[in-house]
């Protein structure tokens, strides 16, 4: 079932940026019994993408919106990367080798950084918007947080899955 974020306050935004790292920390956490987490973090699921994958894609992604909502935020018709409004236009083109140690510091710090972003926002800019490169299409700053409560909460629930495929 599909997150329903229509009514996501600012509130609830932040508190839902600053709950990911806990979140996904208690995800990946060791089981007892597990030789190798990050061996298997790194087996590719049912999706095929492995949870350490997921993980990096949600630090990379929230990086890219915080830039798309800073961008909206301070310029006047800004046009922000497809990949703001669209998961299949998310393409990172170089490998990091990730740990989990490292993409957990590096959600700690997107997580907060563009929840710091997001207390800051004020009433009248929500309805800011930007264009969506080769599309035509407006979002606006709210569309770009409900995007990364989206990705966050979709991922971590694409983690569990993959971790329990990887466990057997």
């Amino acid at each position: 079932m599909a997150l329903d974020l229509s009514n996501l306050s600012a509130a609830d935004a932040v508190a839902a940026l600053r709950s990911y790292p806990r979140r996904y920390r208690a995800t990946l956490a060791p089981i007892e019994g597990d030789d190798n987490l990050d061996a298997m973090a790194q087996r590719v699921g049912p999706e095929g993408v492995s949870a350490l994958d997921l993980a990096g894609d949600t630090v990379r992604t929230l990086g890219l919106l915080s830039q798309a909502l800073r961008q909206v935020l301070v310029h006047d018709d800004p046009v922000v990367h497809a990949g703001v409004v669209d998961p299949a236009e998310r393409v990172w083109d170089e490998a990091v080798p990730l740990s989990i140690p490292s993409v957990l510091d590096e959600l700690d710090h997107e997580a907060a950084a563009l929840a710091d972003a997001v207390a800051r926002v004020g009433p009248d800019d929500w309805m800011r918007t930007a264009v969506v490169a080769g599309t035509g299409r407006a979002v606006t700053a709210i569309d770009i947080v409900r995007e990364a409560v989206r990705t966050g909460s979709d991922n971590l629930h694409r983690i569990d899955v993959a971790l329990r495929a990887a466990r057997g």
